[in-house]
């Protein structure tokens, strides 16, 4: 295991995909919260660092997504697992050093846009609004989320041989799982009471009474909604943005999500024909 990992970072550190998200993210963490900076000055309003610290979140489960099925992909390519299988390495072994090799790579690339946008962010915008305990314990939530996307695209990457359909699931699995999120997001957020807008007689505009919202969902369906909002790590990283991000039970389904994947994706990888 010692040496599949030292492999494994060796490759890491050589890989070109992880220096180009690794700079793209360090580049997106400086101009974000320069790009405030300057809105805010433009416009006049105040803003602190809070926003733009954790924007990120909501698109980086694609570039795990592409790194993962990249990183492994090549693998593949190159038969470097059937090499590693050849000299004796376990298929556990070598499912779960690419894991711990590609959450790594994960952690990084996050830590690449945090280091930057605070290196700009804090001199432009300020410290947290939210103070900064709750502040360390959104980078925490962050990376945990970050860990639960890598599991799943890590399950992907290691169960489909072929780098350019590896790609294109992971991708696609990416968007859907953003997709899917926003629009749970979008119905939990319709109101359950809305009001119109009428002109009487004289030109004044006024609002009418309340009525009940034919697209406010209630009852199980939300129950089951919210559930998946909270359970699905995209539905996380949008309440991590709002701010309304249920720590405990988060951190318990992604654990949970954490461990499923991995033991059936080391399941499924020593049945698999290695060709």
């Amino acid at each position: 295991m010692n040496k599949l990992l030292s492999a494994g970072f060796m490759r890491l550190k050589k890989s070109k995909i992880f220096r180009i998200l690794f700079l793209f993210m360090f580049g997106l963490g400086l101009y974000v919260p320069i790009g405030q900076y300057l809105n805010m000055k433009k416009y006049g309003y105040a803003m602190s660092l809070d926003s733009a610290f954790f924007m990120y979140v909501t698109f980086m489960s694609i570039l795990i997504a592409v790194f993962c099925s990249l990183f492994i992909g090549t693998e593949y390519s190159d038969g470097t697992i059937r090499n590693k299988l050849i000299v004796g390495h376990s298929r556990t072994a070598i499912y779960l050093s690419n894991l711990i090799v590609c959450i790594t790579a994960g952690i990084l690339i996050a830590f690449a846009y945090m280091a930057a946008c605070a290196c700009a962010g804090f001199p432009l915008l300020g410290g947290f609004a939210m103070g900064a305990r709750a502040a360390l314990l959104f980078v925490l939530s962050a990376i945990v989320i970050d860990i639960a996307f890598t599991s799943l695209f890590t399950l992907t990457a290691m169960l489909i041989q072929n780098k350019a359909a590896q790609s294109v699931a992971a991708v696609i699995g990416a968007f859907v799982l953003l997709m899917g999120a926003a629009f749970l997001h979008s119905s939990l957020s319709s109101p359950e009471m809305v009001s119109d807008y009428i002109m009487d007689e004289t030109g004044e505009v006024k609002q009418t009474d309340p009525i009940p919202n034919p697209s406010y969902i209630s009852g199980t369906k939300r129950e089951i909604y919210e559930f998946l909002m909270e359970f699905l790590p995209s539905g996380q990283d949008i309440l991590l943005m709002n701010g309304d991000f249920p720590m405990t039970r988060a951190f318990s389904y992604d654990v949970l999500i954490l461990f499923a994947t991995t033991g059936a994706g080391i399941f499924a990888f020593r049945k698999k024909d290695i060709k």
